[in-house]
């Protein structure tokens, strides 16, 4: 940063006036840098203003180094002192904020060094000193460009200021070495050296090559012509010079007032410094406790703007979640809606599958019964070969009950508390099914199977009473034709192959011949919608067919239904002469041809008996199967309603959760909304009340500027005044009296206006936020005016030295 500001362009530094006209003066304006740096250099030797012939001789060089100086014309020079005054408030302002960042930087880097420890905010300390460190780059690098301009803006002013002195001198030299050449009028003074100004001696000892014979003077009627003087005698001109002296003592007394008054002007001019320098330090105390103000108020603005970005972010947040919000509950509206719908749709599908179950289940414990009644009265006609077959039944259904945990409710273990067990155990079953839901899909593809097994068991069911009932006919006919047959029948001369054939002569009426089984297993039938037929794909034995099944005859009871094998056995009694009650009188059949008996064909009809108990048995199997189905279907039915209960509780404490989190976002964004109504009127309080004290401090700079600059003028009147009355002729002096009689009632006045000026001050001493940023500025203005006094008393001078020729 030191070799930044060290880049910046000098500055003029003013030491006029001087506090007294015997004390020597300061060096005239020099350049020096705006910031200075830590070591101070030493300083300037002051140079002896008195010594002519050194004056003359730096004069002389500085007019010969200014030759290739160009003078700018007056636009020019106005629209460059513009620039400079806008590039002086800018490096000001650029040298302020290069401060601020340099703090910022230390401080972001004093932050980073105490975040080292913490990895969770090294990070965003890291990104803020790169942060930090890129702006103080950036404002070094603005700060080195304005500089540079301003330094070459001021070059440029103070070559024009030294091309337009040089060519003053220039002009002086040619105008004096002309009067100096028409001087000699035949006058032989003494005092000719004492009246030749140091510009005389400049000229002569800078210029001696010029000609004495050169020049406007030896022109009639031009302004600087030159009249030859008489001769005088010396009588008339020591009376001349009598008069002379007298008007030079005269002179003299005057320059003693005027001396003594530019004294007492001096003191008061120490007197009005001291003020000055004690206003200026008032002055630069109040700045810094105004600076000081004003970077309180640009760090509480700083702090404003960073919670209103927050604030901002924090509100787009809110908006964000607002949408997201709508979103969910614009969705779990829809789902719910769809849910409940879903819901519905299984309800209506469980409450009406629930009525078609209990409707099919009353008919089927109605025909079950039925037929439980009539295989009762059955195997109690046919005696111990039934029993024999009931109490295998009773075993299949006892296993079953054991190997499926059936529960028995009763302590009968008879075939009627089994069937009775295994119905209440269907019933918890369907109680279970009742109660819970499940997918649609899988539901229907197993609804639709389970109620073809069903709808297949009850018509093989129907078939099969039917099938009995016939054969209990037939069973009744058949025996009482073996009665009649027997009693025609001469006896035997073998009296035990006898008995053996009386005995079985009732078996073998009530069993069907194997012509009757192939004509009663060959007759077609209609048969229910989507009720399996013999022989089709779908059937219970679609898989495993037999030859005969292949031809069309069917062979096992388990490939035909009830109804036909009742027809079979009530055909083969009726055909035997036997007849039963129940027989229908509609049921007309063909009387069959009966067969002669044999050991051979009893044998088979036996072994096709035990074929029709085989099948029952398989079909009994087939029955327990589709109950573990349907418990298994029930307890997934029972799952998929828990899951999707929990599921339906957990959205619902989500949906709340939400709701509740929204109407809290609501309630952050309200206060939200206030806090950043407050700190805006705050904004707009403070930047009203900065105007204002913008206002009062350009009005305070005004006042300070003209008080300067009135100041100034004195003080280079006074000292101008001082000069000319040490180095004036005695011709002169009588002028320079009027002007300093002049001059003193400027005095008095620029005093009451100083006065005023002071009181003018006192008032406005609150407000002085204006002054760090035209201090620059009124620095160059009153350089400038310095150096339009100092033209003005060098024309002064051409005019006095015109004057007195």
């Amino acid at each position: 940063m030191n070799r930044v500001l060290a880049a910046e362009p000098p500055q003029r530094q003013r030491t006029w006036p001087p506090s007294s006209p015997s004390t020597e003066l300061s060096q005239p304006p020099s350049r020096k840098s705006s910031v200075r740096k830590s070591k101070q250099q030493s300083p300037p030797v002051p140079v002896n203003t008195r010594d002519e012939l050194l004056l003359s001789l730096m004069a002389s060089e500085a007019a010969i180094d200014s030759r290739s100086f160009e003078i700018l014309s007056a636009e020019q020079v106005d629209d460059l002192k513009k620039e400079h005054q806008l590039l002086s408030q800018r490096q000001e302002a650029l040298s302020q904020k290069l401060s601020t960042e340099t703090k910022i930087r230390d401080a972001a880097l004093s932050l980073a060094r105490i975040n080292a420890s913490n990895s969770a905010k090294q990070q965003q300390t890291a990104e803020q000193l790169d942060v930090a460190n890129s702006r103080v780059s950036q404002t070094q690098s603005e700060l080195y460009r304005v500089s540079t301009s301003l330094a070459q803006l001021h070059a440029t002013l103070m070559e024009h200021r030294a091309a337009v002195l040089s060519f003053s001198v220039r002009s002086l030299e040619h105008k004096l070495s002309g009067a100096t050449g028409a001087d000699d009028s035949g006058y032989d003074s003494s005092n000719r050296s004492t009246l030749t100004s140091p510009a005389t001696t400049f000229s002569v000892l800078s210029s001696p090559s010029s000609s004495k014979f050169e020049g406007a003077h030896f022109f009639a009627g031009h302004a600087d012509a030159v009249v030859p003087r008489r001769k005088l005698s010396p009588e008339a001109a020591a009376a001349e010079i009598q008069a002379l002296q007298t008007k030079l003592a005269s002179a003299k007394e005057a320059l003693e007032a005027a001396g003594k008054k530019q004294a007492d002007m001096s003191r008061e001019l120490s007197m009005i410094k001291l003020e000055k320098q004690e206003i200026e330090t008032m002055f630069a105390l109040e700045k810094e406790d105004q600076l000081s103000e004003i970077n309180r108020f640009k760090r509480e603005k700083d702090e404003w703007e960073r919670q209103r970005t927050q604030l901002v972010k924090a509100e787009g947040d809110a908006e964000v979640l607002r949408q997201q919000l709508a979103d969910i509950e614009a969705k779990s509206n829809g789902e719910s809606a769809g849910l409940r719908a879903q819901l519905e749709e299984r309800e209506q599908e469980i409450e009406e599958m629930r009525r078609a179950w209990e409707e099919e289940r009353q008919m089927w414990e109605d025909e079950k019964m039925e037929d439980l009644a009539r295989l009762q009265e059955e195997f109690d006609s046919r005696g111990d070969q039934p029993n024999e077959e009931l109490e295998a039944g009773l075993a299949s259904i006892q296993t079953i009950v054991k190997k499926h945990g059936v529960a028995l409710y009763s302590r009968d273990n008879s075939l009627l508390g089994l069937l009775d067990s295994v119905s209440t155990h269907l019933d918890g079953v369907q109680t279970k099914l009742e109660e819970y839901s499940r997918k649609e899909a899988e539901w229907d593809t197993l609804r639709r199977k389970l109620e073809d097994d069903v709808r297949n068991g009850l018509d093989r069911r129907e078939a099969m009473a039917r099938e009995l009932e016939d054969v209990r006919r037939e069973r009744d006919v058949i025996r009482d034709q073996s009665s009649l047959r027997m009693s025609s029948v001469p006896e035997s001369p073998s009296s035990s192959f006898a008995d053996v054939e009386r005995l079985l002569q009732p078996l073998w009426a009530v069993l069907p011949s194997p012509e009757a089984r192939a004509t009663k297993f060959g007759a077609t039938r209609s048969y229910r919608t989507n009720s399996p037929t013999p022989g089709t794909p779908g059937g219970p034995n679609s898989n495993a067919l037999s030859p005969a099944q292949i031809s069309g005859v069917v062979t096992s009871l388990s490939d035909l239904d009830v109804r036909s094998l009742k027809s079979l056995y009530a055909d083969n009694s009726r055909n035997n002469g036997f007849s039963t009650p129940s027989s229908s009188p509609h049921m007309s059949h063909p009387p069959q041809q009966l067969q002669p008996f044999n050991l051979e064909a009893f044998a088979q009809r036996v072994q096709a008996l035990i074929a029709d108990d085989r099948s029952l048995i398989e079909r009994l199997i087939r029955f327990a199967q589709a109950h573990d189905l349907l418990k298994k279907n029930a307890e997934r039915a029972q799952k998929l309603a828990q899951d999707s209960t929990h599921a339906l509780e957990t959205y619902q404490k989500q949906v709340r959760a939400l709701e509740e989190r929204n109407q809290n976002l609501g309630g952050r964004i309200v206060a939200l909304q206030e806090e950043i109504q407050n700190l805006q009127d705050t904004v707009e309080r403070l930047e009203t009340e900065k105007r204002e004290l913008e206002n009062l401090a350009a009005e305070q700079g005004e006042t300070c500027r003209q008080l300067s600059e009135a100041n100034d003028t004195l003080s280079t009147r006074t000292l101008a005044l001082a000069e000319e009355a040490a180095q004036a002729s005695a011709i002169a002096r009588t002028q320079l009296t009027a002007q300093a009689n002049q001059h003193e009632k400027e005095i008095a006045a620029l005093n009451a206006k100083l006065e005023e000026m002071k009181r003018e001050l006192s008032l406005a001493q609150d407000e002085v936020e204006a002054m760090r940023t035209s201090e620059q500025s009124q620095r160059i203005a009153l350089l400038d005016e310095l150096n339009s006094m100092q033209t003005e008393n060098g024309s002064l001078r051409a005019q006095l030295r015109a004057a007195k020729k």
